[in-house]
């Protein structure tokens, strides 16, 4: 069984393929080059599927980050208002008898 190609992996590949001709020139035939385009159209998909993978990711991080931001603003306004009705409790008055 065949690992899942890697964006890395498959870039050395072509490094390597091509180290050879560094020094002596390269000439590609049709066969080579529609094998070539085919490789680099699976990096072009693999690039592209980390690319949105690490959005996701990013995404998700600043959520969470907004969440925690906004959970400390609440709790800070609610705790301010949790001391500011201190003192200022209305009690009722159900005892029978003339109201004031």
């Amino acid at each position: 069984m065949m690992s899942a190609p890697s964006l890395t992996h498959e870039l050395d590949l072509l490094k390597r393929q091509f180290q050879p001709f560094t020094k002596t020139g390269l000439s590609l035939n049709g066969g080579e080059v529609k094998r070539l385009t085919g490789r680099l159209n699976l990096l072009i998909r693999l690039s592209r599927s980390l690319e949105t993978e690490l959005s996701i990711h990013r995404l998700a991080e600043d959520g969470r980050a907004q969440a925690d931001a906004l959970e400390q603003v609440t709790t800070d306004i609610a705790g301010d208002l949790i001391l500011a009705a201190e003192g200022n409790v209305v009690r009722p008055d159900f005892t029978k008898g003339s109201r004031k």
